[in-house]
């Protein structure tokens, strides 16, 4: 079994408004997870360095991190991070920026599993419909070229920012692969918006696929963390 669990970390700032990214380390570290799918990593303020803050994300030394800036400042980054206790095999980064808003990206790594490659695809899309929907657009035209070039198992998670409880604009995403049922993450608190998704490939068995509502994920950040637990095809 795999554990994956994809977090928007809120740039390591819980509700309780302290920053602490040695906590929500600490937090990943003892779910269980194998690979974790961060968004809004930041390592920016210049009171802090980017070495101790991708040291306490990643529990000392529990993860390795694979980082995907959307900004870059002279003092740190912002933007995707994938944790992962598996090997790299290969790495890329999809710009789905819009002219005139936050730079944004997709992160795509392939990882070495006990059993088979894996790919994991991280993502935080927008705030403005128009801009999601050409970014849903975007991640849906490179998936599906990557889909047919290589089969591989592929799990696709992260913050879609898709608050409308009747959308469609996840169609075509629908098509290509399998969403899971999470419900609501934002806010943490008091969960209205299914803004954290996930979809899998049709060759990934979902043993489990929640959001962990507790005490602690409630401080945490303004999101809640989604877990999925699944088997993966053994490598012929």
């Amino acid at each position: 079994m795999c554990r994956i669990v994809t977090y928007n970390i809120h740039s390591g700032i819980g509700r309780d408004k302290k920053h602490d990214y040695k906590r929500i380390g600490q937090f990943l570290a003892n779910s269980g997870a194998d690979v974790v799918l961060l968004q809004e990593m930041d390592t920016r303020p210049s009171e802090r360095s980017t070495a101790q803050d991708v040291k306490d994300i990643c529990a000392e030394n529990t993860f390795k991190l694979i980082p995907s800036p959307a900004i870059r400042e002279s003092d740190g980054w912002y933007g995707n991070a994938i944790l992962t206790r598996f090997d790299v095999l290969a790495h890329d980064t999809l710009d789905v920026s819009q002219n005139g808003r936050q730079p944004r990206n997709v992160q795509i790594v392939e990882l070495k599993t006990e059993k088979t490659p894996l790919t994991v695809v991280n993502t935080h899309k927008g705030l403005k419909k128009l801009e999601r929907r050409s970014q849903f657009s975007l991640l849906h035209e490179h998936l599906s070229l990557k889909m047919k070039e290589k089969q591989i198992p592929l799990v696709l998670a992260g913050d879609f920012n898709e608050w409308q409880f009747f959308s469609k604009a996840f169609k075509a995403l629908n098509e290509l692969l399998l969403q899971q049922k999470v419900g609501a993450t934002f806010p943490s608190h008091f969960p209205v918006f299914a803004l954290d998704r996930v979809w899998v490939s049709d060759d990934i068995k979902v043993k489990a696929c929640r959001k962990l509502k507790n005490a602690k994920t409630r401080i945490l950040s303004d999101h809640l963390p989604v877990l999925v637990d699944i088997e993966l095809p053994q490598n012929d």
